[in-house]
Formats: structure tokens, C-alpha cells, sequence
């Protein structure tokens, strides 16, 4: 039967409960009993992509339900194999019972992953899968690897859209090149040193004085009628021609110092004597 020749009623919407999928629907069909209206498709839902599943269901609009068989991941265990596909459903949370008082079934959620497991990409789709409680699951057949005739499952996507795998990879990579784009922007900053402070008393008179020899600076004058006093001319070639020499004893001490103790008087105020004032 397909989605074309089932004679639904105008307005018909298909949401069971979990009790109602498993009493009336799960039940049913794993002890061979007819369904009053065949709305739930058989498929073998394992081997393929959740986002080819809409196609293959004969109804539903956000919501896709199915029959399908289980297999056994090992011949000699119980464990289920969730490879489907190219990826794999990977079970997410407790199992929930259903059924009241007597539980008839187990609810368990599944959610699926593109790629090989376990790097596997985690995606929007989401798989409720019912199974009955009380059903013998031991090896029937030599070398048989089926576990379940049939689980009844409930395939939807959180976004409520067919997502496929390479939409959903897109979206992770354009995230995380956004983010690998602002951490270079943070990178790229540059931090600017800090402004020099004020010098240190520490420093030495060369920090302090600037001694100009161009010819711009005014000459001392050497006329002997001057009333202030009077450089020799040998004193005022000897400082023009080599400033320095009387900072040389001076030179590793602090400038501050020149200043301070023993009220003695350094070169540099013994140079300072001997210039004109200015009025």
C-alpha cells in the first residue's frame, strides 16, 4: 500500500500516544493481527539516512512512522546494531515503560550521527523507538542475527525541516569559520607599550644638561673693562672647545647630588660663575 490509496477522512491527523502506538499499532502487528487503517509503513529503516525516510512513509507531515525489523550487532548478544546508513543512531537518555499498570513496552530515544562512529557528526534528527517488554530475544536460528521482527519508530527532525547531512555539515563549518575568523581578529590586535614615565632621579647629568657648541650660544665675554667677571680667554677656548672636561669627575653621580652635602661647589656651578648675566 502506498500514501496514494489510503482513504483518510478530511482533517484526519495522525498523533497516538506512546500507549496507543504500542497497544493498538505494535501489538497488533507483531502477533499478526490486522490494523483497521495499514498507516504505518514496513521499512528497514537501518539502511538508509534519516532525511530518505519522508519519502518512504505513507503518511505524516512533521512526524514519520515505521515498522521495522532489528538485528543483532554480535550473533551470540543482544546488543542492537544502530549502524544505518552513513552514519549511525545512538541512544540518548533512560528507557521510559509504557503501559499502566502492567508495562507492555519500552520508549527508547535515539539520535543520529553522520560519519563513523564514535567521530561521528551529531545532527538534528531524532528517533523514538518503541519495542515490546516481555519477548523472548534469545537465538532463534544458528547464525541468524535478527533480534526484533518488528519495532514500531518515530523519525522527526528538531528544526522540523528534511535536513540532510550535507546542510547540516555547511552549518557547522560556517560557525566555525565565524569563529575562527574573531579569534585571528582578536589575534591581530596589537598591544601598544606603555608611555615612558618621567625620568628617575637616578640619572646622570648628561640626562639633565644639553650643551650646545654651535655658534648660536653666546660668547663669553673676555674685555677686562667689563664690572662682572671676566673669563680669561684660555678658560673660555679650553670650555668651547671641549665643554665636558669639568663633568668628567661628575659623571656617574646622580645630578641631584651635585646639589647636596658639604655645601661644596662642583665645576659645573664654578663654569656657571664666570658667565655674563644678562642684566
Amino acid at each position: 500500500m502506498t500514501a496514494a490509496t489510503l482513504e483518510l477522512p478530511p482533517g484526519f491527523r495522525f498523533h497516538p500516544t506512546d500507549e496507543e502506538l504500542v497497544l493498538h499499532y505494535l501489538c497488533r502487528k507483531c502477533s499478526s493481527q490486522p490494523i483497521a487503517v495499514p498507516i504505518i509503513a514496513e521499512v528497514d529503516l537501518y539502511k538508509f539516512d534519516p532525511w530518505d525516510l519522508p519519502g518512504m512513509a505513507l503518511y505524516g507531515e512533521k512526524e514519520w512512522y515505521f515498522f521495522t525489523p532489528r538485528d543483532r550487532k554480535y550473533p551470540n548478544g543482544s546488543r542492537p546494531n544502530r549502524a544505518a546508513g552513513r552514519g549511525y543512531w545512538k541512544a540518548t537518555g533512560a528507557d521510559k515503560p509504557i503501559g499502566q499498570p502492567k508495562t507492555a513496552g519500552i520508549k527508547k530515544a535515539l539520535v543520529f550521527y553522520a560519519g563513523k562512529a564514535p567521530k561521528g557528526e551529531k545532527t538534528n534528527w531524532i528517533m523514538h523507538e518503541y519495542r515490546l517488554a516481555e519477548v523472548d530475544r534469545s537465538v532463534r536460528k544458528k547464525n541468524s542475527l535478527r533480534l526484533d521482527d518488528w519495532v514500531l519508530c518515530r523519525i522527526h527532525n528538531k528544526k522540523g525541516t528534511i535536513e540532510k547531512q550535507g546542510q547540516h555539515l555547511s552549518v557547522q563549518k560556517a560557525n566555525s569559520s565565524t569563529e575562527i575568523a574573531e579569534e585571528d581578529e582578536k589575534k591581530s590586535v596589537v598591544m601598544l607599550p606603555p608611555p615612558p614615565g618621567p625620568s628617575s632621579a637616578t640619572g646622570t647629568v648628561n640626562d639633565y644638561v644639553y650643551f650646545d657648541t654651535s655658534d648660536s650660544v653666546p660668547r663669553l665675554h673676555t674685555d677686562s673693562s667689563c664690572s662682572e667677571h671676566v673669563v680669561s680667554p684660555e678658560f673660555t677656548c679650553e670650555v668651547q672647545s671641549n665643554p665636558y672636561n669639568y663633568l668628567d669627575a661628575t659623571m656617574d653621580i646622580p645630578f641631584a647630588s651635585q646639589f647636596q652635602g658639604n655645601h661644596q661647589m662642583s665645576p659645573l656651578q664654578d663654569m656657571f660663575m664666570y658667565l655674563q648675566k644678562p642684566f
